[in-house]
């Protein structure tokens, strides 16, 4: 592969990665965020049930400079095993309480302000919203596994 990556992003949602993002791209860096991840979710989904070696993954982040949120974060070693001459970027809250209680209040925040009663019968009849929910639990179990 290329060695275009520069930057791994480790630090979970909540830890500064939209504000990263923000500056990586204010200074010229290519950026994939949580938003442009899911362009590439048959590939993680791939990746993360098995069905696939991280090849095909990593090769779709060839061109791009830098990544953060997840869920590039929970898999920074591997994106550092195909791209070892990045550099990995660790964010972190001060403590684990305040990064709960910051993940909380964003949840809670997004159920208030988005969610709709018929939300839980949407996989249902979507596709995407299925592969969405399995990228979740990945995620969550990833982050738990950290």
């Amino acid at each position: 592969l290329s060695n275009k990556m520069k930057i791994i992003c480790a630090g979970f949602p909540k830890t500064g990665t939209k504000s990263m993002a923000k500056a990586l791209r204010l200074l010229g860096y290519t950026v994939n965020d949580f938003e442009e991840h899911l362009e590439n979710i048959d590939e993680f989904l791939n990746f993360f049930d098995g069905e696939k070696d991280s090849t095909a993954l990593m090769s779709l982040h060839r061109n791009i400079d830098a990544v953060v949120d997840q869920p590039a974060c929970t898999m920074w070693h591997t994106f550092f095993q195909h791209y070892p001459d990045s550099k990995v970027i660790l964010m972190e809250r001060d403590s684990p309480e305040e990064w709960f209680a910051s993940f909380v209040k964003m949840i809670e925040r997004h159920e208030k302000l988005h969610k709709v009663w018929f939300e839980n019968y949407i996989s249902w009849f979507s596709p995407t919203k299925r592969k969405f929910d399995r990228l979740v639990v990945h995620n969550m179990v990833r982050c738990a596994a950290m």
